[in-house]
């Protein structure tokens, strides 16, 4: 078989991307998981071996330097996965996707605020004579973060959805100029965060901890969600989870707003957001490319082997056409086995018939046999449609028609016309066959003592006629209610009619086909023609009959063929 894959090890070096590996499976994932706690619980322990060195190298000035590259950085950051989600949100339809980078863009300007209110830093609307304005702007840029973050783990990641992306910008503004205007403003509604001389208030740390138990339940939802889908994307989000943790933790243990833990912090923060922009920036706009590249090369792989692959799938249809078609000529040996090889022709009275199926199965059915020394049962019939259902559906004709039953003395009596067709009317509405499938017929039995034919119509859409001596025609009653699945609304009353037959009288019973047949032109053989025939050629026996009515009405249809089943049964008195 033709390889249609293209080869990973080719992909892999080709994009030189080690997150979406494929052979990363949950092991490795879940390393990197262990490895990022670890790491980061290392860095924070260690910090505490430097705090002296730190404070003795870090002047005030260089301490408001890096923070402030550090506080820019991050702000670039945020911004840069608000963009990547909200310019790929029309075509990924990814709502997770676009609520974190509305998330981030909150903290992004809040951030801002934060750094150009720093204590020791220029005026900023008003003077930044105090660390409480840049300590509020902070703990509410990390509460927004911690609440967002926890809140967006409920957004199923695979559901596509239609909210228009300005939706959830507009509002993301309105809190962003609400909280500036608050805490610039009217910082009394607010409790003070850091005091001066003192440190960080009880309410800020509270809030800390607060915001360390969002982030907790998030990386544990995001780490359950990995376990769960395998998505690499959340077992990402559970490390930046980890290394935000630690980060609070950081913000927490710092007495001053310039020695090593608060600078600490910054660098977890840092890092924090550089995975969410990686993994983001991945998702949604390295990933289609990587996508689009392995389309690329699938798509070159199957034109180079276009000619293999046409001529092995080929095979394979041919040899399911072979199957098919055997099964098909199986069940049409079946169906031709059911139909009655050698008809009654006796002294008293003969048959003929002729069958044409228009496929390899037909809907077409039709019996003639003794059932005593003086009665003749026969019948025809024609099912709806034609092909493997029609062919089930004269299988259960065969089956449920009984000529013939139990008396009241334990003896078999013969069963009337009428009788038959409402036992296979209620029959065959205790099947499980569909309401669109029904079937017509006609069923008769003719006594060759009294000459006498009784018969009953089931809806045979298809009138006999009766060939007298001389050309003489004359079309038939045929009345009947078709056997169809309504008996829950019509219990239809079949009626038996009875005709005196003479004898040279001929009868043809026959299916809709033979009148509906058309030529290349459209025209319909007709019931005129048909009966025209018959008049002209009643001095011949029923088997010259037949050959006269088979010659002339595929003389008419010409090349065409038949577009359904054409069946008939030619009966004579002598």
């Amino acid at each position: 078989m033709v390889n249609n894959k293209l080869d990973n090890n080719k992909l892999n070096n080709m994009l030189d991307n080690d997150l979406f590996n494929p052979i990363g499976k949950y092991t490795k994932s879940l390393r990197m998981f262990y490895i990022t706690i670890v790491l980061s619980f290392l860095l924070f322990i260690a910090t505490s071996l430097f705090e002296n060195a730190f404070n003795s190298i870090m002047s005030i000035a260089s301490f408001l330097t890096w923070h402030n590259l550090l506080e820019f950085l991050s702000i670039l950051i945020s911004l840069g996965i608000f963009l990547a989600a909200y310019y790929t949100y029309e075509q990924t339809k990814n709502l997770r996707m676009m609520l974190i980078g509305v998330v981030f863009l909150t903290m992004g300007f809040i951030d801002a605020f934060h750094t150009l209110s720093y204590k020791g830093m220029p005026d900023f609307f008003i003077a930044n004579d105090t660390a409480n304005r840049a300590t509020t702007f902070w703990i509410i840029a990390r509460l927004v973060g911690a609440v967002g973050i926890f809140a967006v783990c409920f957004v199923d990641e695979n559901r596509i959805h239609k909210i228009k992306k300005h939706y959830l910008v507009i509002p993301a503004m309105v809190v962003i100029i609400v909280v500036f205007f608050i805490i610039t403003y009217y910082p009394h509604t607010i409790p003070p965060m850091y005091i001066e001389g003192k440190g960080l208030t009880g309410l800020k740390i509270i809030l800390e901890y607060i915001i360390i138990a969002f982030l907790i339940c998030s990386g544990f939802l995001y780490l359950k969600e990995y376990i769960k889908t395998g998505d690499s994307q959340t077992i990402h989000f559970s490390c930046a989870l980890v290394v935000s943790i630690f980060s609070e933790v950081a913000f927490v243990s710092y007495g001053s707003v310039y020695d090593i833990y608060n600078y600490l912090g910054h660098l977890y923060k840092i890092i924090t957001y550089f995975i969410f922009l990686r993994t983001i920036y991945i998702y949604n706009i390295q990933k289609p490319y990587k996508d689009l590249l392995i389309a690329e090369e699938n798509l070159k792989h199957y034109v180079q082997n276009l000619d293999k692959l046409v001529k092995q799938r080929t095979a394979e249809l041919e040899n399911l056409n072979g199957k098919l078609i055997n099964d098909l000529e199986s069940a049409r040996t079946m169906q031709l086995s059911l139909l009655p090889t050698n008809l009654p022709d006796d002294l008293s009275v003969a048959f003929t018939s002729r069958y044409y199926p228009a496929e390899r199965l037909s809907g077409d059915f039709y019996n003639v046999f003794k059932i005593d020394n003086e009665n003749i049962v026969f019948y025809i019939g024609d099912v709806a449609g034609h092909g493997v259902l029609a062919a089930i559906l004269t299988m259960f004709a065969y089956q449920n028609i009984k000529a013939v039953g139990s008396s009241e003395n334990n003896g078999e009596c013969i069963i009337k016309p009428s009788d038959v067709l409402q036992n296979l009317y209620m029959r065959f509405n205790q099947t499980n066959f569909s309401d669109e499938m029904y079937m017509v017929l006609l069923y008769a039995i003719y006594n060759t003592k009294t000459r006498k034919l009784i018969y009953a119509s089931g809806g045979l859409n298809a009138t006999p006629i009766l060939i007298k001596q001389g050309g003489k025609v004359k079309e038939l009653d045929n009345v009947g209610f078709a056997i169809c699945k309504l008996a829950e609304e019509i219990i239809p009353d079949y009626k038996d009619i009875e005709l005196k037959l003479d004898k040279g009288d001929k009868i043809l019973f026959y299916t809709d086909g033979l009148v509906e047949a058309r030529n290349s032109k459209g025209s319909f053989y007709s019931q005129k023609t048909l009966v025209k025939l018959l008049s002209n050629n009643s001095f011949k026996d029923i088997n010259s009959l037949s050959d006269s009515i088979t010659e002339s009405i595929f003389s008419f249809t010409e090349k065409k063929g038949l577009e359904d089943d054409i069946t008939f049964v030619l009966m004579d008195v002598k």
